[in-house]
């Protein structure tokens, strides 16, 4: 059987007293660590397509145009 690794946590406030408490074997410690890596990967790309300059619209692209089809 693995060893759970264990972790306690408190914290208090004038208006707000929370207390946590976690178990975990080493796998599931791996487990939480690929989700943050993809959560960081994720939002790393989010922030470069976002940072990214829009490509030029192409006049055919446009819209309300009052010429008709031919």
């Amino acid at each position: 059987m693995e060893e759970l690794q264990r972790a306690y946590a408190s914290f208090e406030t004038s208006h707000l007293r929370a207390q946590a408490a976690v178990e975990v074997t080493p796998a599931g410690l791996l487990a939480v660590g690929a989700m943050v890596a993809a959560v960081l990967a994720g939002s790393a790309a989010i922030v470069l397509a976002a940072r990214r300059a829009p490509a030029a619209p192409r006049l055919s692209d446009r819209r309300g145009s009052t010429r008709s089809p031919r």
